[in-house]
């Protein structure tokens, strides 16, 4: 039975923390988004990221970064995700990073495209990586190239990389689930439907299609999908190989909540340091808690430090014009408010 979940939130498998949480006791971020760094070896023209300053290429502190992990392990923390402002990869110093943090116990995972996902760095990695999901936001040479901003020979090298991964991945033994997804931008759907084989065809574990959540920063307009004729991909599912259209993504949301009570379990931690609530609000000072450069991530993360920021979203008048329809932490959101307000007869299962 195939057990991947993509949408939603799994909140719900960690009772511990909820319990402090519901006691208005302190809890630490369970996942930890870290941008290695702003710089990027591709222009997608949808990229969410774009409206940030990247005139000067920042790395994070490496050192600096371990030092704040090590210190929460034990606080709560369970798992890093690389992704954010650019390429993760193009920070040199991440294999051996990935590789140090391992010892902590911390699950990990990787946002790329794939690029530089090969030899001693890719080997490095994925026996650490709990899953690594590489964005492909072609079905074809040409397509890839005019949505990266890259050059066409660059998309047989992605699929290459991403059939050597899963070779070392079937070789060594490993667990790590290896994914694919494409931000729909008007590709052909006949295409997509060929790639999506091929990758079946390769081994990887997912392919997951989803509509461009547009960002209030992003010039980029995306297409409507045509939800039918891309609902096709999905007949390629196996037991081994799963298809997820995420199409209604970027549907209202109909917040219920009007405050993100899901903030207190994630943060975010981009390459100059600086430490987010989450990630469409990137660049904004009100959504900063500081940085990990001048404070430790313990002491941003005090009650006393944070209330600022959450003073302020305590007093946005709706989410809904302020917050990305469907954010990631909607769904936590909307657990945790069922949660704070049980139906009547909650002891009739």
């Amino acid at each position: 039975m195939n057990k991947l979940i993509l949408n939603g939130t799994k909140i719900g498998y960690h009772l511990d923390t909820l319990e402090k949480w519901k006691k208005g006791e302190e809890v630490y971020p369970i996942l930890i988004e870290i941008s290695p760094t702003n710089k990027c070896n591709h222009g997608c023209l949808f990229c969410a990221y774009d409206y940030l300053e990247r005139k000067e290429p920042r790395f994070i502190d490496t050192e600096i970064l371990y030092d704040n992990i090590y210190q929460l392990q034990n606080l709560g923390t369970k798992a890093l995700f690389y992704s954010g402002e650019g390429e993760p990869l193009l920070h040199k110093g991440l294999p051996n990073f990935v590789e140090k943090i391992s010892y902590l116990q911390l699950d990990q995972a990787l946002n790329t495209n794939g690029s530089l996902l090969k030899g001693r760095c890719m080997e490095q990695i994925l026996p650490h990586m709990s899953w690594i999901r590489v964005s492909v936001n072609g079905s074809s040479a040409e397509e890839y190239a005019h949505i990266h901003r890259t050059h066409k020979d660059e998309f047989q090298k992605i699929l290459k990389n991403i059939e050597q991964a899963v070779v070392f991945k079937q070789k060594n033994g490993l667990g790590i689930t290896l994914g694919i997804q494409m931000v729909y931008a008007g590709q052909d759907p006949k295409q997509v439907y060929k790639l999506v084989e091929h990758l079946r065809s390769i081994g990887v574990n997912y392919f997951a299609l989803k509509n461009y959540n547009n960002h209030p920063l992003s010039p980029f307009q995306a297409p409507e999908p045509p939800i039918q004729k891309l609902a096709q991909i999905k007949e390629l599912a196996t037991d081994d190989f799963s298809v997820v259209l995420r199409i209604n993504m970027t549907e209202p949301s109909n917040r219920k909540y009007s405050f993100c009570h899901g903030m207190a379990f994630f943060a975010e931690i981009i390459s100059n340091g600086d430490v987010y609530s989450c990630g469409p609000h990137l660049g904004n000072s009100k959504f900063c808690y500081g940085n990990i450069n001048d404070s430790s991530l313990i002491e941003l993360w005090s009650a006393e430090n944070r209330s600022k920021v959450v003073e302020h979203v305590r007093n946005i008048a709706d989410l809904d014009e302020e917050c990305m329809p469907n954010c990631r932490l909607h769904a936590l959101n909307d657990f945790l408010w069922n949660l704070s307000n049980p139906p009547q007869h909650v002891n009739f299962i």
